[in-house]
């Protein structure tokens, strides 16, 4: 069983984690955005059983998770915020859209940017 996230219009399927991985992912950004007080994007099909994805949306919700990750100092938040925000740009990114980054900030991170890349690989 899978959890598919596909963007609104159906065109593609963003990502396809086993049912276990999206459901956790969903209800992490689900928290995450109530905490940043912007929405996901992020919808539940119940007939899909996984979500339809808003890129618009989704971009301003990865964008703010990105800056809240990039201006705290907190050692146990980054830790908490890393693999959400990696996901997530990963998944913008297969979506189609980018968020403002800023690479000499990014040190560390992107290696393990590419590593979620191979990992969240999709061909459909």
């Amino acid at each position: 069983m899978s959890y598919p996230f596909r963007s609104t219009d159906n065109s593609k399927i963003i990502w396809d984690p086993g049912i276990g991985v999206g459901r956790a992912y969903a209800a992490l950004a689900a928290e995450t955005g109530a905490l940043l007080e912007v929405p996901t994007g992020l919808t539940y099909v119940e007939r899909l059983g996984g979500s339809d994805v808003d890129i618009a949306v989704f971009q301003r919700f990865t964008q703010e998770l990105y800056n809240w990750y990039f201006n705290t100092n907190n050692f146990v938040l980054r830790g908490l915020l890393r693999g959400l925000l990696l996901t997530s740009l990963v998944m913008l990114e297969n979506g189609g859209g980018s968020i403002a980054r800023t690479p000499e900030k990014e040190y560390g991170l992107l290696g393990d940017h590419d590593a979620y890349v191979r990992a969240m690989w999709t061909d459909i």
